[in-house]
């Protein structure tokens, strides 16, 4: 890896210096910080799912019939309801 150029950095001379003195707790406190920031931004990059647009793919495939195709959207939206009820406890 080269150098970096000065304008490059991402954490201050003061802030390395700060987090060089962290103990145990503040480093994972730290640390987890930038992990949920991490997560938020990636979440915020992948555009929402459209049921609808799963189904018309679905209903598309050859031996699906319609019984079978409410199980796969009864599945689908309760996965998805779970996944939004986990995010509101955070």
């Amino acid at each position: 890896m080269g150098k970096q150029k000065r304008s490059e950095y991402l954490i201050t001379r003061a802030r390395y210096k700060s987090i060089k003195a962290f103990d145990h707790r503040q480093m994972e406190n730290f640390c987890a910080d930038i992990y949920k920031s991490g997560y938020e931004d990636g979440r915020a990059s992948v555009p929402g799912v459209d049921v609808e647009t799963i189904m018309e793919a679905i209903r598309s495939v050859k031996g699906i019939g319609a019984k079978r195709l409410y199980a796969i959207r009864d599945s689908i939206e309760a996965t998805f309801k779970g996944a939004g009820e986990d995010k509101k406890e955070e």
